[in-house]
């Protein structure tokens, strides 16, 4: 019986839909597969344009004990988009401004970190988020964006 009581289980629920506010902002649809792995599909604006990303994710509780409904997520996955890149220059000879823009593709390999609390007696999770991304055609930063925070609530069902 001591034992019967340790597990845990920490999802309650198969899908959750909702947003992601703060960086790389956009809406987010969740499913589990298992008990503690699910798949997450990101539509977020991100480096000057909207990519799609997928994430395959392992879920913990976050504390020893499961009284808190407290989960620790983590994950990996891919993203693929488009960006439109504005810039203004100078030019020297004619003394004037000038204004070009370029189209890009965004690709690249995501991570992702979260805390997730599940409001008691309400289908609602509240999290607190990191999604770091490395971008492959990125003229800076050498591609690598690390701190993507953002605050999540989803609709689970």
């Amino acid at each position: 019986m001591f034992f019967a009581g340790t597990q845990a289980f920490s999802q309650e629920y198969r899908q959750a839909a909702g947003l992601r506010l703060g960086g790389a902002g956009g809406v987010t649809y969740r499913r589990l597969f298992d008990r503690n792995v699910a798949g997450e599909l990101m539509l977020v604006s991100q480096n000057h344009g909207t990519s799609l990303a997928f994430l395959f994710e392992k879920q913990r509780p976050a504390l020893l004990f499961d009284d808190l409904n407290l989960n620790f997520i983590y994950g990996a996955g891919a993203h693929i988009g488009g960006a439109n890149s504005n810039c203004d220059h100078y030019d020297s000879y004619t003394y004037g401004h000038y204004h070009s823009g370029y189209n890009t593709m965004q690709l690249g390999f995501d991570g992702f970190l979260s805390f997730e609390y599940i409001v008691p007696r309400y289908p609602i999770a509240l999290s607190l988020e990191s999604k770091p991304y490395f971008e492959f055609f990125d003229d800076h930063n050498f591609g690598l964006h690390l701190f993507v925070i953002a605050f999540g609530a989803r609709y689970m069902f």
